[in-house]
């Protein structure tokens, strides 16, 4: 669901919230001091934009959260599966520059209270974990190549095997992202999901436009990753939000042509 506070609106997901002891949102584009093609509230210094802006966007998002901005982790996504788990000693990296941020990676986790878990988007898909029973956290970045790397089973397993976690009792929220509506791939891509799903998956999650091309269902594909990892369906939020048709509300990296910001997704146990 969308909220508002001091002029900015953010996702927020009803399972987080009544299951109590974890913030977690995912923030909009509206709201911040970024001037375009970078409007407003764009939360990646990796975009050209303005540092100064970044972390002013940064504080003004994470402070409704009361996510200390300096205290935050983040890392360069590169697309692909590779998962970082996080501590204390963790906290600022990338906070406030790009240089000190975690290289390389798609995948944060944590069991420490007050490390927040950041990654940022502009048409991916974010992932959102919450193991209450195990007090543990994770953000991943489900774009295609991700979700065809199963970045979220890998996540779920991971969990489980750190942790402890029981996928039946996994919490999981999906953001805003590119919708089957709008995701048009090629043969390619059918061709990395062909791998992880069968034909009657691939026929509901692919609809062909002809010429090679299909619009395909990112984060439904994603969901049923997570089910398939063991997560039950009712312990699944989806925000149902497409980046692409709603770019007045987020950042489309698609629907821009590749020049825009980016909306974060965190993540802190409390």
């Amino acid at each position: 669901m969308i909220e508002i506070r001091n002029g900015i609106p953010f996702v927020t997901f009803s399972l987080f919230q009544k299951a109590g002891g974890l913030a977690a949102a995912v923030a909009s584009r509206r709201g911040g001091v970024s001037c375009a093609p970078f409007d407003a509230l764009n939360m990646s210094f990796s975009t050209g934009d303005a540092p100064e802006d970044v972390r002013e966007n940064r504080r003004r998002f994470l402070s409704l959260l009361h996510i200390p901005p300096e205290d935050i982790v983040s890392c360069h996504q590169v697309h692909g599966t590779h998962i970082e788990e996080v501590g204390a000693a963790d906290r600022g990296r990338g906070a406030l520059d790009a240089e000190s941020a975690l290289p390389e990676t798609d995948g944060l986790m944590t069991n420490e209270k007050g490390v927040p878990l950041t990654m940022n988007f502009a048409d991916c898909t974010p992932l959102l974990f919450y193991d209450k029973a195990h007090h543990a956290a994770a953000v991943a970045h489900g774009g295609w190549r991700g979700a065809a790397g199963d970045i979220a089973g890998k996540m779920v397993r991971r969990m489980t095997e750190r942790y402890g976690t029981d996928p039946a009792e996994l919490l999981a929220g999906i953001g805003p992202a590119i919708g089957g509506c709008s995701f048009e791939v090629g043969e390619d891509v059918i061709g990395a999901f062909e791998t992880l799903f069968d034909r009657a998956d691939m026929e509901t999650l692919a609809r062909p436009r002809g010429g090679g091309k299909y619009l395909f269902d990112l984060p439904e594909a994603n969901r049923r990753l997570l089910l398939r990892a063991g997560l039950l369906p009712h312990h699944i939020e989806s925000c149902g939000l497409c980046t692409y048709c709603r770019d007045d509300l987020f950042f489309s990296y698609r629907k821009s042509g590749g020049k825009t910001g980016r909306h974060m997704a965190a993540a802190m146990l409390l």
